[in-house]
């Protein structure tokens, strides 16, 4: 796929090349963002866990029955760690799909140095049909035996399944 008479190849909004990415780059750079998020995450649910934890302290457990003292467990205290850990799920969300959307690269890609592109055009996806292809990879993709992200190894285009549903592919830059 050229990247077109009116840009040359490595200009703004054109890879430095067309050359699609193959399994092994692309799981890297899966990986890399699973930790690299992953530990962004967990800036918000470590301290919300702890928080939901102290709200259950001086609580005993006798058999099979849980024993607190009086205003405990305390509600508040619970409900401000599961608000603290949404909040770094959204978070950590939205850096995501904004950063595939707007560049074509995430943390991991960027390190692997990969990037999610339209077919047509060589150009990032959009921040919807970012969030429409992270959707589809968590629920779909991930859920059928990951039989979605095993799709490449057979497809002439390298595409899983998310590609296919937003027309992207994945290039080398």
């Amino acid at each position: 796929m050229p990247a077109g008479p009116g840009n040359p190849p490595g200009t703004p909004g054109q890879p430095a090349t067309t050359e699609l990415a193959g399994f092994g780059i692309r799981l890297g750079a899966y990986l890399l963002d699973s930790i690299l998020y992953g530990l962004l995450a967990m800036l918000f649910v470590i301290p919300g866990a702890i928080m939901i934890g102290q709200s259950f302290d001086g609580c005993v457990s006798f058999d099979d029955e849980i024993v607190c003292p009086p205003g405990k467990p305390s509600g508040g205290l619970i409900g401000a760690g599961i608000v603290l850990i949404l909040v770094g799920m959204v978070l950590v969300f939205v850096l995501f799909v904004r950063a595939m959307g707007k560049s074509g690269q995430t943390w991991g890609s960027k390190i692997v140095g990969v990037k999610v592109v339209l077919a047509a055009s060589n150009e990032p996806i959009g921040v919807g049909k970012a969030v429409g292809r992270t959707l589809f990879a968590g629920f779909i993709s991930a859920n059928v035996f990951y039989l979605g992200y095993l799709w490449m190894l057979w497809d002439g285009e390298k595409q899983t399944w998310q590609d296919k549903v937003v027309k992207s592919i994945v290039v080398k830059v």
